[in-house]
Order: structure tokens, then sequence, then C-alpha cells
């Protein structure tokens, strides 16, 4: 293919992407209607509401496609045709009054009760809807950025046990220690105790998994695992600390489940995964997980292409990692690191990566939380190196892109054919082709093993690159 050719198919995925992923394309689906579908729906409403309108399905791809937003007649006409009050275009601008559900009920309380009516609307709209959520604009991100801030600014995420003050009160009276009301025959064990061990250590083996075979392989185990969580929440009966703990598996899956859904290119149902999980964090008071869902959110939107979301919410966990372990805050600053890259600002890559290496030097005697075990030197090195690609800096990338490879556990079989697909990139950038088509084929032999939207998307980057040259 030439690279005329690919740039033109790459363009019509990109375009077809950010048609699925936009709040009116979810409704236009959910009510089976094309283009000129909801054109023609537009303008008969509009005619009913006294304005003369033509139904042209240009401007409804331009809605999608291009961003741009429809002029008030349009709106009206379109919340007429949905049932949707007038008033909800003024309070809620577009295209958020737009009834394209996203799992994140609004205006919930940062509190246990809230934490679990936002789990249940994630798993239960799922469910229905396998294709995933619609993407959730800037606007609502920094919503919840403003409401993290005020429930963290409220309770300065106390421990654990008083975060969950009330809410174990309404479940039946057992005495920490005590056996609770859970006892199946087989290896959870026989009280609550038991139970949540066993869950704790199921997180931590499908996080390993995933480092193996990619998000697909476990994405439905996760969603299964939490379901199995939110039964057991709503059934009680656990002793305060284990109710507690419990709760911080629901925050760990869901941001498992973000990351497998970032990783199978699911970006929508990514990001109310990751904000789920940050209210079970916060009901859990557990700061160090609630920086990695901010993390989280902060990848998938530099994934997604909306830069401006990634450093929001790579700010928030720079925020969030006052008082964590130092391997806890130097994930912060890397995530913010590679979100300034995004955005084009190389000064502030910079300083948010001389801190990251600052900070994960000094985890070298405090590695911080389990689940952030594969945070280290190699995998830093990498994403100092993909920021540096999309800097430009392809002479600075080459380098680190190889360290990292060099340095990554071989088990971690998708991050390394992500890492060769990269770092061959990187020499293909730098005219060394033989070198890059050699690492060429370690990426493709390692990416026949596992399964990765966004490995395949580095692989297509890179035959273009190799494409381009003779």
């Amino acid at each position: 293919m030439t690279v005329d050719g690919t740039a033109r198919a790459r363009t019509r995925v990109r375009d077809s992407a950010a048609a699925s992923s936009h709040p009116l394309a979810y409704v236009r689906r959910n009510h089976g209607w094309s283009y000129q579908d909801l054109a023609r729906v537009i303008a008969e409403h509009a005619r009913a509401l006294g304005v003369p309108m033509a139904a042209r399905r240009e401007k409804v791809w331009r809605w999608e496609h291009w961003g741009v937003v429809p002029e008030a007649d349009s709106q009206r006409a379109l919340a007429r045709a949905l049932g949707i009050p007038v008033t909800e275009l003024e309070s809620r601008p577009w295209p958020r009054w737009l009834p394209a559900h996203g799992g994140m009920p609004d205006c919930l309380p940062w509190t246990v009760d809230g934490s679990r009516t936002a789990l249940k609307a994630v798993l239960d709209n799922g469910a229905a809807d396998p294709r995933g959520f619609p993407i959730a604009d800037e606007q609502a991100l920094l919503g919840v950025i403003a409401e993290w801030n005020a429930a963290a600014a409220d309770s300065a995420l106390p421990d654990a046990a008083e975060c969950a003050e009330g809410f174990w009160d309404d479940a039946p009276a057992v005495a920490d220690g005590a056996p609770g009301l859970f006892a199946p025959d087989g290896s959870p064990g026989s009280d609550g105790e038991s139970v949540v061990a066993w869950l704790e250590a199921g997180v931590l083996g499908l996080r390993r998994l995933d480092d193996r075979f990619g998000g697909a392989a476990v994405r439905h185990r996760v969603e299964a695992d939490l379901r199995l969580v939110d039964g057991l929440l709503e059934r009680g009966g656990f002793a305060r600390a284990d109710g507690v703990r419990l709760l911080r598996v629901a925050a760990d899956l869901a941001q498992l489940g973000g990351w497998a859904a970032t990783d199978t290119g699911r970006q929508g149902a990514a990001q109310r995964h990751y904000l789920t999980g940050l209210r079970l964090a916060h009901s859990a008071g557990d700061a160090s997980l609630a920086v990695s869902l901010w993390c989280g959110l902060a990848l998938q939107a530099v994934i997604a292409r909306q830069p401006r979301d990634a450093v929001a919410a790579a700010e928030a966990a720079v925020r969030a990692a006052g008082g964590t372990p130092p391997a806890v805050r130097a994930l912060a600053a890397a995530r913010l690191a590679r979100a300034h890259a995004a955005l084009g600002a190389d000064g502030a890559f910079r300083r948010a990566t001389a801190e990251a290496e600052r900070q994960l030097d000094a985890a070298e005697s405090d590695p911080g939380p389990p689940w952030l075990y594969w945070f280290d030197a190699a995998e830093l090195a990498a994403q100092s190196g993909q920021s540096l690609l999309d800097l430009g800096h392809a002479h600075e990338a080459r380098p680190l892109l190889e360290q990292a490879l060099a340095m990554q556990d071989a088990s971690y079989v998708r991050d390394r054919a992500l890492y060769s697909a990269r770092a061959a990139t990187a020499r293909a950038l730098t005219a060394d082709l033989d070198g890059a088509r050699a690492l060429a084929r370690e990426a493709a032999a390692l990416a026949g093993q596992c399964g990765s939207p966004r490995l395949s998307e580095a692989l297509n980057t890179l035959k273009v690159h190799l494409d381009a040259r003779p």
C-alpha cells in the first residue's frame, strides 16, 4: 500500500471511530437511524415547531465528525423527537443532554451507597450495550474532577473504617474476626476474611494474565468478578474491616476493567470503569488506588487522542498522590509526562519525567502497593520513549525504547510486542531500516500470541514508516 493510500485508510478508520464514540452516534444506533434518517426526523420536528428546515445528512455528519455544535433550532427539534425537555438543553449544553447513557448516573454522592449505585449502572448498562459506552466530553470530565476535589476536601480521604461509616450499620451485626455469612465449600474459605483474600489474589492473577495475553483475554472475567463483588456488597454480612477491603477489591477490579477496555479499544467503557473505580477507592479510603485510577483515565485519554483531557486527569492524579508511596507518585508524574507530550508541551514533559525518575529512585526502599509491580525502570523508559516519539524526537526515543526492551520481563508478551514495534518505528525514523525490519519481525511474532487494538495500531504505524522508505 502507498503512503497516500495508507493515510486515506487510516483517516477512514479514524472517522469511523470518532462517529461511533460521539453521543449522537450512540443515539442514532439505538434508533436505527442513518445520517439521512436523523436529518429527516429533525426537519420534520422543526417544521412542527414552525421552523422550515432542509433534511441534509451532511450537517449530521459534521456534528459527529467535526465537533460542530448544531444550531439552536436543530437542537430543539431533536430534543422534541427524543422527548427531552427544552430545559435540559440549557442546563446540559450539547452534547451532554443527549440520552446516550454512559453508565455513570449524574449527581451521585461520593459515599458507599453512591459508589454501589455507580457500579450497578456500569454493570447493567454494559450488559445492555456490548458495543460500549460513548466517550464523555471534556466538560463532563472536568465536572468529575470538580466533584472529586470537593469530596476529597470534605473528607480528606479518611481512613477506610471512617469512610465506610454509616454503610455497615445497615448490615447484620458481625464483629471483626467473626465468621461471615458466606461459607462456600471450595477454596474461598468459610469466613468473610477468607472470601476477600481469595478475591484479592484473583485480581492480581488477572493482572498477570493481562501482561501475557492482553486485555481481551481478561475483560469478561473482570466483569464477572465485579458482578460477584457487587452481589456480596448487596448481601452484606461482612465485618467492617472485610467490607472495606471488599470495596477496595471492587475499585481494583474497576481499574483493571478500565485498562482492559482501553487495551481493546472500548474507550467509553474504559472511562466509566475508571470513574466508578474512583468512587469505590474513595469509599475505601485508598488514596494510592485513586491515583492509579486517575492515571488510567489519563493514559486512556492519550490513546483516544484527547490530550487536554489527559493532562486534566494526570494533574488530578498528581494532586491525589500527596502522601502516597514514592512509586505511586512516580506513576502519577509519568502519566503527566505522557499527557504533556501528547499535547506537544516539550518542556512540561521533561519536567514531569525528571520528577518521575526522582520518585522511582526513592521507591527502591518502598515498592508501593502490590498492584503496582509492573511500574519499574523499564516501563518508565518505554513511556518516556513513546512520549519522545510523539514529540518528534526519534533520536532520543530510540535508546530509551531499546533500553526498555532489554530490561523488560520476557513474560510481558503484549508490552514487549508493543515496545518492539515502537522501537522499530524509532529505528525507521533514524534511517536504520535493517534494524527496524528486524524489530518489526519480532513484534509481529509476539503479536500473534496476544490481542490488542493498540498493538495493531502500533504495527500499522510502523508499516507506514517502512513503506515510505525504499
